[in-house]
């Protein structure tokens, strides 16, 4: 069911593209396109409750470690932008499926 949520996603994204006056992808686009990628990772790929709750933390974590950038100068600038990744790294080193995501069962 993911999977068919995703695709219908991905279709009116297309007709979003392609349909306004000014067709075509903005900067700005582009960086909600990175943001939305640890998100969906951090959640796990086959669920859908896990993508809002990824991206509920990737949000979270990002303001932040924005917030907090001043008190964070040790880490360099723009650790608000970093942040997510830093994140989605650790728990896939914890959970390699991601928070929600099932794991496949290993045949021997």
């Amino acid at each position: 069911s993911a999977w068919a949520v995703a695709g219908a996603l991905a279709a009116v994204a297309a007709l979003f593209l392609t349909v306004f006056p000014t067709p075509g992808l903005e900067r700005a686009t582009s960086l909600s396109a990175l943001k939305a990628f640890p998100a969906a990772i951090l959640g796990g790929l086959d669920s859908t409750t896990g993508a809002l709750v990824g991206g509920l933390v990737v949000g979270v974590t990002e303001s932040l470690a924005t917030g907090y950038q001043s008190d964070l100068t040790f880490l360099g600038r723009g650790i608000g932008d970093l942040a997510p990744y830093l994140v989605m790294v650790a728990v896939l080193l914890l959970r390699p499926a991601g928070l929600f995501g099932t794991k496949e069962p290993a045949r021997v």
